[in-house]
């Protein structure tokens, strides 16, 4: 981190405003604030300054905000309650500037800046800063990339093949032609009955002895 005008480095400006946020020295802040802002010029000493002066004024700003109703102390039985709201509201506020601080000043160490919420997006708009964040890149496939979708649950994912790539496709089954069952063919008019062996004219079969009844 570069040095200043006074031979101080920037980042030093960043941890002592912070420092002076969670002891709640605004007085002490204001006088930084216009050492850094009006002394060195320095945007991004002055960006931190300013954010630890946001951060500072929250728990005054909220502070005088529940004065304006010091009246509920004077209820009887709720101003007890009232009390203990605005002891617990107080203690959250505390809390949370401690710990935003405290990230800030090891942000600042680092020459980073400090972050806070709300308070860096009104630094940067003091100094005309606008912040964009960066955007998704989609990239198109190249020419013959295959592209992988995630189909949905339950859903089928119809996808045209690119150009110059082979489409691979079950084959269909094909249908079996039907057997014809093979007839037997009727024995001959001169066969025994019932073993359909030639008789050649006998009264008896040849090969069984059945009997020929002839007709």
């Amino acid at each position: 981190m570069e040095k200043g005008k006074y031979g101080i480095r920037y980042a030093f400006y960043g941890v002592v405003a912070f420092l002076f946020a969670i002891f709640g020295w605004t007085t002490a802040l204001i006088l930084l604030a216009g050492v850094v802002i009006v002394g060195e010029k320095d945007e991004w000493a002055s960006r931190q300054v300013i954010e630890a002066f946001c951060l500072c004024a929250v728990s005054g700003f909220i502070n005088a905000f529940f004065s304006l109703f010091d009246f509920c102390y004077k209820i009887p039985f709720f101003g007890s309650i009232w009390s203990t709201i605005i002891s617990v509201i107080s203690s959250l506020v505390s809390i949370a500037v401690l710990v935003f601080a405290i990230i800030a000043i090891v942000r600042n160490t680092k020459g980073q800046e400090a972050g806070v919420p709300i308070a860096s997006k009104f630094a940067n708009w003091a100094y005309g800063k606008v912040v964009v964040k960066p955007q998704p890149v989609y990239q198109q496939p190249a020419q013959g990339q295959p592209v992988y979708l995630q189909p949905a649950q339950g859903q089928p994912v119809y996808q045209q093949p690119a150009q110059g790539q082979p489409v691979y496709q079950q084959p269909v089954q094909q249908a079996q032609p039907m057997q014809q069952p093979v007839q037997q063919p009727a024995p001959a008019a001169d066969a025994c009955a019932n073993c359909g062996a030639p008789l050649n004219g006998a009264a008896f079969c040849t090969k069984c002895g059945t009997p020929v009844n002839k007709q």
